[in-house]
């Protein structure tokens, strides 16, 4: 029988909630003031939410990594529709990060950081260019793909993403420790991932 404690559990503790809250503003500011690195599309920059996003993500779990990224997406040039594309990369970060925090060799557990980093990327990048391709008709998914994935766009994006988490976790892990679990993750990770690669392909 469980207890009445842990009938009475928060989805989210107060700290996390805080992390959240505190990314979040942060991730709207800079949006906000248009704070970008521009070049991406035309009228689209390379926008930083995602530094936030994954913070966020680290220390207070997926749940704060989806907060962060509502609240960004109401001041984002694209707007509240772009805010479920950066779920699959939420998901995915939450789902191998555990396993990742608990690596003892700080150079493995770096590595290893960046190579989910880049396959949550990968796995996002298609969600965008459906939208972009569908919705907002600024060019074919094809396009996009060559375009992102040889051209550049990528590895800027997969550095916007990665290389301050990355530092964060190498040099304050106390912070970014996963004091959370999320059930069912594995399955919201690859269900959220499907959806985004079958919507890309359709529109290629």
């Amino acid at each position: 029988m469980r207890s009445e404690t842990a009938i009475k559990q928060p989805i989210m503790s107060p700290r996390q909630i805080a992390i959240a809250g505190i990314f979040g503003a942060l991730a709207m500011i800079v949006t906000g003031m248009g704070l970008a690195l521009p070049g991406y599309l035309p009228l689209v920059n390379f926008e930083l939410q995602g530094t936030f996003i994954t913070i966020a993500t680290m220390a207070a779990g997926p749940i704060a990594g989806i907060i962060v990224s509502f609240l960004v997406s109401l001041v984002s040039a694209v707007g509240v529709i772009s805010c479920p594309f950066y779920w699959p990369h939420i998901f995915v970060l939450a789902a191998f990060y555990p396993k990742i925090y608990e690596v003892k060799n700080v150079a493995l557990r770096f590595v290893l950081f960046w190579v989910v980093s880049a396959l949550a990327l990968f796995i996002q990048y298609w969600g965008w260019w459906w939208l972009y391709a569908a919705v907002f008709k600024i060019m074919t998914v094809e396009a996009m793909f060559w375009y992102n994935m040889v051209g550049g766009p990528y590895i800027i994006y997969l550095l916007i993403w990665a290389l301050i988490p990355s530092i964060v976790l190498v040099t304050t892990p106390n912070f970014v420790k996963p004091r959370w679990r999320m059930p069912g993750i594995i399955w919201l990770a690859l269900i959220s991932s499907i959806i985004a690669i079958i919507l890309g392909l359709l529109w290629w």
